[in-house]
């Protein structure tokens, strides 16, 4: 916290922090990998987008790097999660934990949820701590038997996953909500821009219809943590074939070649990420 390693109960935030009354406070969730994070750079200049958009005051980006670095190191076997949280009225503080390897990349499933998100929600396009519509999203498809719960927006459009964004291969043309449609710009996101320019495959970033995902011949989602994720179910129906396809694949495949590691201490390479048992990024 601002640059000490202090334990877990004395991580703490006075009642009166706006965190506490409102919400206001900006985070990220980078992967860790080998005791490193992955995409650093764009995590950072998305959390000092989203602090500006909140009033709160970041430490400069080589403090944050160093700390990163610290904390990243310590995750138990390497392979997990590490958060970057800034409050308006308090410190900035910097955790980790680990993961099981066989969460990374599994196939997923999903169903759609009875509430819509606005396009024109002025914090739609921002990492907050005014969090709990997508942790109540989570809990409603777990409830229901899914691991993601997706979003329309109040266009009736397909918009984002609680935890990840969408994409919908029709033919052989991947299908995407714009930022516009009131989505989060995910980091992972701009990956698979990245790799599908890389393979050929052509990407429409538009409105992306209910209809479309439900004739879809492939499906995915990524995430910072858990990368690119095949979506084989969907309302409880296979989605195409009910397995990943090969576009899919190929996505997973160069999306884990494209991923950064290292935080911004002259560390940062680009290299391909050493899968592990089950794991497909």
């Amino acid at each position: 916290m601002d640059g000490a390693l202090v334990s877990a109960d004395r991580a703490t935030v006075g009642l009166a922090d706006p965190a506490i009354q409102a919400g206001i406070g900006a985070f990220e969730t980078l992967a860790v990998r080998d005791s490193q994070v992955l995409d650093w750079e764009a995590h950072v200049d998305r959390l000092e987008r989203s602090a500006r958009c909140l009033g709160v005051t970041l430490r400069d980006r080589t403090a944050l790097a160093e700390g990163g670095a610290v904390v990243a190191a310590e995750v138990a076997g390497g392979l997990g999660w590490l958060k970057i949280v800034a409050l308006r009225g308090g410190p900035t503080a910097i955790f980790a934990g680990a993961i099981d390897p066989s969460a990374i990349g599994e196939s997923a499933s999903a169903v759609l949820l009875r509430w819509r998100r606005s396009p024109s929600d002025p914090l739609a396009q921002f990492k907050t701590l005014n969090y709990a519509p997508f942790a109540l999203g989570l809990e409603e498809a777990r409830r229901r038997g899914a691991d993601e719960g997706l979003w329309l927006n109040t266009r009736g459009h397909v918009a984002e996953g609680c935890s990840s964004s969408v994409f919908v291969v029709w033919r052989k043309t991947i299908f995407t909500a714009a930022v516009r449609d009131g989505i989060l710009p995910g980091v992972t996101r701009a990956v698979v821009f990245e790799a599908a320019r890389a393979l050929g495959i052509v990407i429409h970033e538009g409105k992306l219809r209910l209809k479309r995902l439900e004739t879809a011949h492939e499906a995915f989602l990524s995430s910072s943590v858990r990368g690119v994720r095949p979506l084989v179910r969907f309302e409880g129906r296979p989605v195409g074939r009910g397995l990943p396809g090969p576009i899919t694949r190929a996505i997973v495949d160069r999306v884990a070649a494209l991923r950064k590691v290292g935080t911004a201490s002259g560390e940062t390479a680009e290299r391909a990420v050493a899968p592990l048992q089950g794991e497909r990024e």
